[in-house]
């Protein structure tokens, strides 16, 4: 009796698990087919919706490392720029260096510059307790008016450039007040900026006992975006001397690294130069250009927000029409 007991009691055990292994398979068979259900009758407009969300942080940071680099971009910019002289064409043995602080200020469609250098170069006539001569240099201000409209890829810019005669030292400065006209243009789109800066100045006044001051300058400058904010870059300053025989055409070739914050775009490069074609006592015949640039988004909330605003829109009117279509 009890081993009869025992068997029929096992069956039983048996039979609740076999019925407990078809319940489960039975409720996880109609969860995947739910599920898959689900998938299918997700409205597209659903899918495109994530695809833009995934895709907008890259994008984000491509229009980001080209505001980076653009010199007409409507942000607020303070720029540290050093520019050093290892070789000066017909001084042997010297070098120099240049340091800007530079500053952008962007108000409606007027992007205004202002450069002050501060400048190292050998004495004209070096001794042992004086080699060189450091202080400020010329004072360079150039307001830039917005003729194509901020949406457009090509941007177009045209205005006046003035110089002022603050240099500390003789050496340092032309001693003229200059005037002249400066046209700058650029576009961008996707991993590429491309543009170029071109400026005539002649000097008016000064120093009656300093020369007369007429150049022309021209700035072209290529950026290729490698992915999470590098780029490759090329900026290089073409200088021409009308009064005199002197102009200096440098090739340079560097890199930099974008680096976006909640407020603050920091842009640090460093792009060697070599002259191509060069004449003139003191000209460099090698220069280093680096860098650091910090943009802030201070003026721009306004516009951010419009766009974000334009894509929420779009994308829920797409999504109205498709879920009518279904």
């Amino acid at each position: 009796m009890s081993w009869s007991s025992g068997a029929r009691t096992g069956r039983a055990a048996s039979a609740a698990v076999a019925a407990a292994a078809l319940l489960w398979a039975a409720c996880s068979t109609g969860l995947a087919q739910e599920d898959a259900e689900t998938d299918q009758t997700r409205p597209e407009a659903d899918l495109v919706v994530e695809e833009v969300m995934e895709a907008a942080p890259t994008q984000s940071l491509q229009d980001q490392v080209n505001a980076a680099n653009n010199p007409l971009a409507d942000l607020i910019n303070v720029a540290l720029h050093n520019y050093y002289f290892p070789r000066l064409n017909g001084i042997p043995d010297s070098n120099a260096n240049t340091f800007y602080l530079r500053l952008v200020t962007p108000v409606w469609r007027l992007v205004p510059r202002v450069s002050l250098p501060i400048r190292v170069i050998p004495a004209s006539e070096p001794s042992t307790s004086v080699a060189s001569v450091t202080g400020l240099g010329d004072l360079n201000v150039f307001a830039t008016f917005l003729l194509t409209k901020p949406e457009s890829n090509t941007t177009f810019g045209l205005g006046p450039i003035y110089t002022a005669p603050t240099a500390t030292d003789p050496a340092l400065g032309n001693g003229k007040h200059e005037i002249g006209v400066a046209a700058l243009t650029v576009w961008a789109k996707g991993i590429f900026l491309v543009g170029g800066l071109v400026n005539w100045q002649i000097g008016v006044g000064g120093k009656s006992d300093r020369p007369r001051t007429q150049f022309i300058v021209a700035q072209p400058f290529v950026f290729f975006q490698l992915g999470k904010g590098y780029y490759l870059r090329t900026a290089p300053i073409w200088f021409f001397n009308i009064e005199e025989p002197e102009y200096n055409v440098p090739f340079g070739f560097g890199a930099g690294k974008v680096i976006p914050t909640e407020k603050v775009i920091f842009n640090i490069f460093l792009e060697p130069q070599f002259a191509m074609a060069l004449r003139g006592i003191g000209q460099p015949a090698v220069q280093v250009f680096g860098g650091l640039n910090m943009q802030f988004f201070t003026g721009r909330k306004a516009k951010k927000a419009d766009e974000a605003a334009h894509l929420v829109n779009q994308l829920a009117a797409e999504q109205e029409l498709r879920s009518r279509m279904q």
